[in-house]
């Protein structure tokens, strides 16, 4: 079942969160007009969803996982703070012992992305994976 599935426009990414395949997954372009209703919606439900779906006692946590993937094309300023908000929150979830595993997608031409997401990592210390993706 998709807990959230926003389908991407010129200013604003797609975003799936999908409970049956673990996956919460942005892609495009992240300039929306008001980012915070997007932030609001998106975080609180991904807190509910982390909430809901890994109660399982702390032995069981490792068997359920989440896959975080940021596949954006470009974010600006505004989206930063959405993005670091969702980094954030899954980093306090990964502390507690979650199975949650980030990875954060760029091109091979696109070095701003990629020292993008190494600055994300760095700042809120959350594990990321970083995936070249070809042209």
């Amino acid at each position: 079942m998709k807990v959230i599935e926003i389908h991407r426009t010129e200013k604003t990414p797609e975003i799936i969160l999908d409970d049956e395949k673990g996956i919460l997954e942005l892609s495009g372009k992240c300039l929306p007009e008001n980012i915070r209703n997007l932030e609001q919606l998106v975080t609180q439900k991904l807190r509910t969803y982390l909430n809901e779906s890994f109660n399982e006692a702390d032995s069981q946590r490792a068997e359920k996982a989440l896959k975080v993937n940021f596949k954006l094309a470009y974010f600006n300023s505004a989206a930063a703070k959405f993005i670091a908000d969702i980094l954030m929150l899954t980093n306090e979830y990964i502390k507690k012992g979650y199975n949650i595993k980030i990875y954060w997608y760029f091109s091979e031409d696109d070095d701003d992305m990629l020292e993008a997401g190494e600055d994300f990592a760095e700042m809120i210390e959350v594990p990321m994976q970083f995936i070249m993706t070809p042209n």
